[in-house]
């Protein structure tokens, strides 16, 4: 089986001190700090960007001066005075009526109605025409797409416990082809959801192990050098080789492990020429090559999953948020508890 391919690499157990350095461990730290330090820029791109939906408005808000005014202290006797809009304070709307008035002055042979419209097929081929590759693809699927039209049928007159119609049939078709629409769409905002939940746990990850690698290696190199003035002199590193890995019961770590590098890290008898000292810097050798592994294997980029198919835990969260957007669930009244009356928990 092959390893990994990433960043690191791994330790032989034979022939190791000469590829124990100080040259070596300074340049795997910088490496090391150098894949998280990228890691944590794509985290926060990720996160900004599902926050702000990935409009990029600040190009469009820089055109005009920002508001500027000076802070005036309250008064204390005025009790309204906190909740005044402080002066010549200038909104996203503002912004927008001011290009269209721009855009209406460079077009003298515009009409100034703002209430003037295009008609239905003029809007619907400015709309089409605008689509991206992406945007354009997802309507023509959507625009194919079609509900089972027997399934439709029955399932209506399971309901309303008659024969509907051929017109009723259309109208409930396209009503349930934009509800299936919504609850896709929802659902997809739900998986892009949970991977960014994802790739911020493995960005979590991965920070502690390159921290566990650190002080791993810097406890190897410092115990194969024998020059004890070479070593004071980088013995001021911020790394602590000495601390122990600290962790959790409800954390997913293998604590035999754990324990093993503790008593590792906390030897004093690596510096020793023995039997003893060798086995103990084969063990550390063996629990660096583990976490350099471990790291290599970590991937933040969720690029790879765009094209992933939606899974039913997807669907069950849509379905219960679409719920809770539409204002479907029991009203407050039945869901009191206390001094009120509680009928549903009866």
């Amino acid at each position: 089986m092959n390893e990994p391919q990433g960043p690191l690499d791994i330790i032989p157990k034979v022939n190791y001190p000469p590829i124990l350095t100080i040259a070596n461990y300074f340049s795997t730290k910088q490496m090391i700090d150098q894949v998280i330090s990228e890691d944590q820029d794509y985290v926060t791109w990720k996160l900004q960007s599902l926050r702000t939906g990935g409009v990029p408005m600040d190009s469009q808000l820089n055109k005009y001066p920002k508001y500027k005014y000076k802070k005036a202290k309250i008064s204390q006797q005025d009790a309204d005075s906190i909740n005044k809009v402080p002066e010549n304070l200038i909104f996203p709307q503002d912004i927008l009526q001011m290009q269209a008035k721009n855009n209406n002055r460079e077009n003298p042979n515009g009409s100034d109605d703002s209430d003037e419209r295009l008609p239905q097929d003029e809007q619907f081929k400015l709309l089409v025409t605008n689509l991206d590759k992406d945007q354009t693809n997802r309507f023509e699927v959507f625009h194919r797409t079609s509900l089972n039209k027997t399934q439709v049928k029955k399932l209506a007159g399971t309901v309303t416990n008659q024969t509907i119609s051929e017109n009723i049939r259309v109208l409930l078709q396209a009503i349930g082809k934009i509800y299936a629409g919504e609850i896709i769409e929802l659902a997809m905002v739900v998986k892009n959801k949970w991977l960014t939940s994802q790739m911020c746990i493995e960005f979590d990850k991965r920070t502690k192990i390159g921290y566990k690698l650190k002080k791993y290696l810097k406890k190897l190199t410092f115990a194969i050098i024998e020059n004890q003035q070479y070593k004071q002199d980088y013995q001021s590193d911020s790394v602590p080789e000495d601390e122990p890995d600290v962790y959790y019961d409800d954390e997913e770590v293998d604590k035999h492990e754990t324990t093993l590098g503790n008593s590792l890290l906390q030897s004093k008898s690596l510096q020793q020429s023995d039997h003893h000292s060798q086995d103990l810097k084969l063990q550390l050798i063996e629990q660096y090559n583990k976490l350099v592994i471990q790291f290599n294997k970590l991937d933040v980029s969720i690029e790879k999953y765009n094209n992933s198919p939606i899974l039913p835990e997807h669907i069950r969260e849509a379905w219960r948020l679409y719920r809770l957007q539409s204002d479907t669930l029991p009203k407050s009244y039945w869901r009191t508890q206390g001094e009120g009356q509680g009928s549903m928990f009866r």
